[in-house]
């Protein structure tokens, strides 16, 4: 226990060092999960063995040997405890929905992390913003000297059917409960929350409309948090949360339930109508050495969520820091060897495992009068040839589309296009690109936003600001602090105007009818429209042209074929529709590689639906080097590998999804991490027989099943390519000869 002149005198040293603190900038400190810095890239495509050439489908292989570096969550390894709450009654002046209509609301904007200033009263708009500016955690040095508790706290308005505490109080509940921990009581939690968008609020309709959408914000957590659930204002948009008696599984829910709750509620002022991006974090009483540290530890976690704007609940985990924090040529070192030869020991580690091994169980067993290979090989036939089926599926029902109404039944909406950026290595395409936009052809309002990031300043920020005085509806935002795509999308988000989002990398150019097409498909009852990107550069080599006719046969045939296949498209990450509501609540992860493809599953679980449509067409810059090939198509089949163990067993629970959907499922996320390894024991299974018999050359090649389904395999990769020729777009189409080469150059691997 803390007694009173104590805690008095904790309180004043606290608000001095807070004084303190407040002056003094914190240091940032980098992530503990980088993510990719090179954002805009060809979209995203299904990298599976049958639709891919040479480096996706070794990529594909390697990718079953990552597993150990892609796991990200923690696991939950205790009890439950505690029953589920009761709720706050509503007050009466509090009026929420869910998100409908986003045309109203209004644009809240950060300036270097302070709300930015309203333009001259005739406006009566808030300024364009030139940065947003996402606040890393502070740095352990830092949080060695300023507690958490320093902040201005304010008993919480509202409601008090359930508990809300000072400052003063909060901390001496922490504090009991974290002693009653260390004494051997049951477990529990801080939890941080913060509205990034809150102060914006303030800025633009004043404190009584902040203090208002808080109020609302206090009853959406209340209706999810339990009773024994302790809640206190901290500062002018963040909430502290004391949740005693609690397992870590039975925490994250609860805390993620309020996330959904908030991200898709539309609160109101008056006629105002207000989006929040609700960011939290939590620390458990056993991940401190004090309740000043478990304070400060919960404060960090919801600084690292704030930092993504993902709707993804943190847990403080010390370990990461320990990484983060880690100096000197030492991990240095260890962090060059890594790099360098991950992929090497991934290319060995493969082949062991496909080839040594079973060969060495076959061999192993044939001496103990065991010989399993028939077996084996009618199991990999039956893959080779039930794959090919699939595959040829796909293309016969993708021949006849559907297309969308003639005309929507409700007018056309705002829209907004956002585009995201990494400079310096866009700086040269970008301009082009806002000039596309802005020529789109559009019956309403279309707001352009080009959301970039940068390490330095550069020229081309000029160029682009002169753009923006010139076209009204273009807005250049720089994200301050963002080192991923996510990152870039997920800031944005809050400054679209838009009905519905269209977006896109940043070598994208859509064709002029895009977006009345899309919102065609949109008025219809979908929830997301996926377009047909196409390359615009295959005569840039050999490979361009590779690439140009294999996103063909990727965006013409598979995507629409496999949609109509198993009643659900996916999202490819560039020329993708979103209704806004939707988008403002799934938003993009940062932490996974193919943060698109989990998207599109988080969607289809919930029993939205994902149209995918080959007429609705923006063109982009295919990869033209060997190197840059390699590497996307890595990233595509290890995050492929990641999503497929984030997904597939909620996929199966889901009961939003029909017994087709679910098989699908299984088709796009399971099989296409086993397939790999199944075709590739053809090989063992040659070698041994090459060894019992004597040599190849001893080996019966007639055998009739053997020649059934090799020419039926062989002829899957011609067909296909005979598909992606009939369905490409006119534009790749004309280039017969690069047909012919792909056809060429693909037949082999299947």
């Amino acid at each position: 226990m803390i007694h009173a002149r104590g805690i008095l005198r904790l309180t004043v040293l606290f608000i001095l060092v807070g004084v303190y603190a407040i002056v003094v900038a914190p240091r940032a400190l980098a992530q503990s999960e980088s993510a990719q810095n090179e954002i805009p890239e060809a979209a995203r495509a299904e990298v599976t063995p049958n639709n891919i050439w040479p480096p996706a489908a070794f990529a594909v292989l390697l990718s079953g040997t990552t597993a150990a570096s892609l796991l990200v969550r923690r696991k939950n390894n205790l009890a439950e405890q505690a029953n589920r709450p009761d709720v706050l009654d509503e007050p009466a002046d509090v009026a929420s929905e869910p998100s409908s209509d986003s045309a109203e609301r209004p644009r809240f904007i950060l300036l270097d992390g302070q709300p930015s200033k309203p333009m001259a009263a005739e406006t009566g708009r808030l300024p364009k913003p030139r940065r947003i500016e996402l606040h890393r955690p502070e740095s352990e040095s830092t949080l060695s000297q300023v507690s958490a508790l320093t902040k201005i706290m304010e008993e919480l308005s509202g409601p008090k059917t359930r508990t809300t505490l000072g400052p003063e109080e909060f901390a001496r509940r922490v504090d009991i409960e974290w002693s009653r921990h260390r004494a051997g009581g049951s477990g529990g939690a801080v939890a941080s929350l913060t509205l990034s968008e809150l102060d914006a609020v303030r800025l633009r309709l004043g404190e009584t409309a902040a203090d208002h959408v808080f109020n609302q914000v206090a009853y959406s957590i209340g209706s999810e948090a339990r009773a024994l659930d302790v809640l206190c204002r901290a500062g002018d948009s963040e909430i502290a949360i004391l949740m005693p008696a609690a397992t870590e599984s039975e925490i994250r829910n609860i805390l993620d339930e309020i996330t959904k709750r908030i991200a898709s509620t539309t609160f109101r002022f008056g006629d105002e109508r207000v989006l929040l991006t609700p960011a939290i974090g939590f620390a458990m009483l056993s991940d401190a050495d004090s309740s000043t540290d478990l304070i400060r530890a919960a404060d960090r976690a919801r600084s690292m969520s704030n930092m993504d704007l993902d709707l993804h609940t943190r847990q403080w985990d010390s370990s990461a820091l320990a990484v983060e924090v880690e100096a000197g040529s030492w991990a240095s070192f260890k962090d060059t060897c890594k790099k360098r030869l991950a992929t090497p020991l991934q290319i060995a580690a493969t082949f062991v495992l496909a080839w040594l091994v079973p060969f060495g169980i076959y061999l192993g067993l044939d001496q103990v009068g065991l010989d399993i290979t028939f077996a084996v090989y009618l199991i990999v036939v039956g893959a080779l040839a039930g794959t090919g089926a699939l595959i040829l599926v796909e293309g016969m029902m993708a021949i006849r589309q559907k297309e969308p109404p003639e005309e929507p039944a409700n007018p056309y909406p705002k829209a907004t296009a956002l585009i995201a950026a990494y400079m310096p290595n866009e700086a040269a395409t970008v301009v082009d690109t806002i000039k596309a936009f802005l020529a789109v052809d559009y019956p309403n309002d279309l707001q352009i936003i080009l959301a970039y990031n940068t390490p330095d300043p550069l020229p081309i920020e000029a160029q682009l600001d002169r753009l923006a005085r010139t076209y009204p509806n273009f807005l250049p935002v720089r994200v301050v602090g963002s080192n991923s795509k996510a990152q870039n999308v997920n800031a944005a988000l809050t400054l679209a105007e838009g009905e519905f989002i269209g977006m896109f990398d940043a070598d994208h150019q859509p064709r002029p009818d895009a977006f009345r097409r899309a919102w065609r498909w949109l008025d219809s009852g979908y929830d997301v429209v996926q377009g047909h990107c196409l390359t615009r550069n295959g005569d840039a080599g050999f490979l361009a042209k590779m690439v140009a006719v294999e996103f063909e046969s990727i965006y013409a045939v598979a995507h629409p074929g496999r949609a109509k296949m198993h009643r659900f498209g996916v999202f490819g990450g560039s020329n993708g529709f979103w209704r806004t509501e939707l988008l403002h609540e799934t938003r993009m992860r940062g932490s996974m590689l193919t943060e698109d493809i989990d998207s599109s599953m988080r969607v289809v679980e919930r029993g939205f639906k994902i149209r995918s449509d080959r007429n609705l067409v923006s063109r982009e810059l295919a990869t033209t080097s060997f190197t840059q090939i390699w590497n996307q198509r890595m990233r595509w089949a290890q995050g492929w590998y990641q999503v497929s163990l984030e997904h597939i067993k909620f996929a199966f629970r889901s009961s939003e999804l029909s017994l087709r959907q679910k098989m699908g499922i299984f088709h796009l996320l399971l099989w296409r991490e086993i397939y790999p390894w199944l075709s590739q024991q053809l090989f063992p299974l040659l070698a041994f027989w090459a060894v019992k018999q004597g040599g190849l050359y001893r080996l019966d090649w007639t055998i009739p099943v053997f020649i059934a389904t090799s020419v039926f395999t062989f002829s899957v990769g011609p067909l296909q390519t005979l598909f992606a020729y009939k369905l490409a777009d006119p534009e790749i189409k004309q280039h017969k000869s690069w047909f012919w080469a792909y056809l060429l150059f693909t037949t082999p691997f299947y």
